[in-house]
C-alpha cells in the first residue's frame, strides 16, 4: 500500500488571508490580478502602496509647509494667487475638504479687497478653482459676482481682458456679448487720447541735489538742492521751482557762507487748445551777487505753437510786469510797466532724455537799459527707477549788474535728481 506525500496547502484558503490580499489589490483598482493570482501579487502590492502612501505624506508635509509661507506673505495677491495652487494640490492628493477650507478662506479675503483691478483678478482664478474641484454652483456665483465689478473698473483695456476672460467660461450666446463688449472697449482704448482739455494729474514732481568741492591753497565747495512740482487739470497748469544754493569759501575774510534762494511760479488758464492766460512770477535773494530781494511779476497772453504730448511742446508768451529790485548799487529800484517775452519748449528725445528750455526777455519801458535775459537749458539722462542724472546750463545777462558784477554769468550744475 502506498501512502500519497500531501503539501499543507490549506493556510491559501484562510478566509481572514484571502481576504486581505483582495482588498490590497481591489484598492489598486486591480480586482482581477487578484481573483486570478492571489499570491504572485501579493508582496509587490503591499510595496507599491506603501511607497504611494510615503510619497502622499511628504507631499503634504510640503503643502503644509506653503501654507505657512503663504500666510506670511505681505503682498495680497500674491499671497492668495499662491494659496489658490496650494489648493489646488491639495484636491490633487485627495484632500478635497482642505482645498475647500483654504478656497473659502481666501474668497473671503479676497472679496475684501479695494482694488477693483486686483479684487477681479484674485476672483476670477479662485472661480477656475473652485470649478476644478467640481463645485460649479459656486464657481458660477463666484463669476456672477465679478461681471458686476468689471464693470466699474476704469481702465478698458483690463475691463476688456476680464470680460474676455469670463466670455470663454459662458454659454455661446452669453459668451458672444461679452466679446462684442470686449472688442468695443478695445477700440475705444484704441482712439488716441485728445490733447485738449488735458488730463488731470496728480502733483508730480522731483528734487535734484548736486554740490563740488574744490580745497587747495583755499577751500570752496557749493552745494544746492532744486525742487520741482507740477500740476495739470483740465484747463490749467501750475509749476513751480524752488532752488536754494549754499557757497562756501575759506579766502573771504567776511560772509564765508553765502546762500542763494531763488523762487519760480507759474500759473496757466487755457482757453482752447491754443490761447491761454499766464501769470510768471520770481523772487531772488542772492548774497554772492549783492542781491537782497530781486521780485518779477509777468502777467499777460501766450499761445501755444504746438503740442504732441506734455512733453513734447512749444509755448510763447507776452506779458507785462512790474520789477523790484533791492541791490548794491541799486536800492529800492521799481520798473513798471515791463514788457516781457517768454518762451519754453520741451522735448523727449530717444524716448528716455527730458529736455528742457526757457528763455526770457525783460525790457523796462522806462529804462531800457536795464534788461535782462534768462536762458536755461536742462537735459535729465535716466539712470535707474525714479533716479536721472541732470544737467543744467543757465546764462544771465543784466544790462545794469550790481555793483562789481559782470553783465553776463554762465553757470553749469549737475547733480542727481529723484521723481517722486
Amino acid at each position: 500500500m502506498k501512502i500519497k506525500k500531501q503539501v499543507n496547502m490549506t493556510f491559501l484558503f484562510n478566509p481572514l488571508f484571502l481576504t486581505a490580499i483582495l482588498v490590497t489589490f481591489l484598492i489598486n483598482g486591480q480586482q482581477k490580478k487578484a481573483i486570478a493570482n492571489p499570491k504572485a501579487n501579493f508582496n509587490n502590492s503591499i510595496i507599491e502602496d506603501l511607497t504611494k502612501i510615503e510619497k502622499n505624506d511628504s507631499k503634504i508635509e510640503i503643502l503644509e509647509k506653503a501654507l505657512e509661507v503663504a500666510n506670511s506673505l505681505k503682498d495680497v495677491q500674491a499671497q492668495q494667487e499662491l494659496l489658490i495652487k496650494i489648493a489646488q494640490k491639495y484636491a490633487e492628493l485627495g484632500k478635497q475638504k482642505k482645498a475647500i477650507k483654504i478656497l473659502n478662506q481666501s474668497l473671503e479675503t479676497i472679496k475684501s479687497l479695494e482694488d477693483l483691478d486686483q479684487k477681479t483678478e484674485l476672483m476670477l482664478a479662485v472661480s477656475q478653482a473652485y470649478e476644478n474641484l467640481g463645485k460649479r454652483k459656486i464657481a458660477k456665483k463666484i463669476l456672477e459676482e465679478t461681471i458686476i465689478l468689471v464693470n466699474g473698473l476704469e481702465d478698458e483695456l483690463i475691463k476688456a481682458q476680464r470680460l474676455t476672460e469670463i466670455a470663454l467660461r459662458q454659454p455661446k450666446k452669453l459668451a458672444d456679448t461679452l466679446l462684442t463688449e470686449s472688442q468695443k472697449l478695445i477700440a475705444k482704448a484704441s482712439e488716441p487720447v485728445p490733447l485738449f482739455p488735458f488730463q488731470p494729474t496728480s502733483l508730480d514732481g522731483n528734487i535734484s541735489f548736486y554740490g563740488n568741492i574744490d580745497s587747495a591753497l583755499n577751500s570752496t565747495n557749493e552745494w544746492g538742492i532744486n525742487l520741482a512740482l507740477e500740476q495739470t487739470w483740465q484747463y490749467d497748469e501750475f509749476a513751480f521751482r524752488g532752488l536754494f544754493t549754499n557757497n562756501f569759501d575759506s579766502a573771504r575774510v567776511m560772509d564765508r557762507d553765502q546762500t542763494k534762494i531763488d523762487l519760480t511760479g507759474e500759473y496757466r488758464h487755457h482757453f482752447d487748445e491754443t490761447w491761454k492766460f499766464f501769470t510768471y512770477n520770481t523772487f531772488l535773494r542772492d548774497q554772492e551777487n549783492n542781491i537782497n530781494y530781486d521780485l518779477n511779476l509777468i502777467a499777460g497772453p501766450g499761445i501755444n505753437i504746438f503740442r504732441k504730448s506734455p512733453n513734447h511742446r512749444l509755448d510763447m508768451g507776452l506779458g507785462l510786469g512790474v520789477r523790484y529790485e533791492d541791490s548794491l548799487g541799486k536800492p529800492d529800484d521799481t520798473n513798471f510797466p515791463t514788457i516781457n517775452y517768454l518762451i519754453s519748449y520741451r522735448d523727449l528725445f530717444f524716448e528716455r532724455l527730458n529736455y528742457r528750455q526757457l528763455f526770457i526777455y525783460s525790457l523796462p519801458v522806462e529804462d531800457t537799459v536795464d534788461s535782462r535775459i534768462l536762458a536755461i537749458s536742462e537735459l535729465s539722462w535716466p539712470l535707474f527707477e525714479n533716479w536721472s542724472l541732470t544737467g543744467r546750463l543757465q546764462y544771465i545777462y543784466l544790462g545794469v549788474p550790481p555793483d562789481n558784477k559782470p553783465t553776463s554769468e554762465i553757470n553749469f550744475s549737475t547733480g542727481l535728481t529723484y521723481d517722486f
